[in-house]
């Protein structure tokens, strides 16, 4: 069983008190060490779990890692706002906020090197994050369509690109702040490309 549901590989569920413990000690060794030091033999000893048990549910330290953080990667849904701008500002803001929070924000950059070396951590994150996060941008588009806003539906690989680069460049390269102006600099850029590509329709 997949190990986003809280269950073991070999199928036997997770107890509750268990699985706060786990994710209570995750989260308080990611804060203290950060990911890199972060060591599996630790967190099971802190959550009071066997380590056998632990690497039975999360193979990996990336993996375990991962689960306890979807849900601040998790998108939320975007709302209507009556105009293009106002739902592409709703999108940028949901990105820049889940990109700031501090524990997302302490252990993302490492994470994405595991995404990269890890096919099944790879497939978990397009399930819970990049897909979502790709469908919602399309019903944002949609509905800019359906009010006349655009002609034509705009580039959505690419749009979900305008979103997710800048805001990580910014951030967990550049050192920038999660701000309004980041939002509306995001937000600006993204409308400008999809008005861009409805006049060249």
């Amino acid at each position: 069983m997949s190990s986003e549901t809280g269950e073991s590989r070999t199928g036997r569920p997770l107890s509750a008190e268990t699985d706060r413990a786990v994710c209570d000690a995750t989260l308080a060794l990611l804060a203290e060490v950060g990911y890199s030091r972060l060591r599996m033999d630790d967190v099971a000893a802190r959550a009071g779990v066997g380590k056998a048990a632990l690497y039975r549910r999360w193979p990996s330290k990336s993996a375990l890692a991962l689960h306890h953080l979807i849900g601040d990667l998790r998108p939320r849904e975007y709302r209507d706002t009556g105009s293009m701008r106002g739902d592409l500002r709703e999108v940028a803001a949901d990105f820049v906020t889940r990109m700031s929070r501090p524990r997302v924000r302490a252990v993302l950059p490492e994470i994405f090197i595991e995404l990269m070396r890890e096919q099944s951590l790879q497939h978990t994150f397009e399930r819970i994050c990049l897909g979502p996060e790709l469908e919602l941008i399309r019903r944002t588009a949609e509905r800019a369509v359906a009010r006349g806003d655009l002609t034509a539906m705009p580039d959505l690989r690419w749009a979900h690109a305008q979103f997710a680069g800048p805001v990580y460049l910014w951030l967990h390269m550049l050192g920038g702040d999660g701000d309004r102006a980041l939002i509306d600099r995001v937000a600006d850029s993204v409308a400008a490309t999809w008005q861009l590509e409805g006049r060249s329709e």
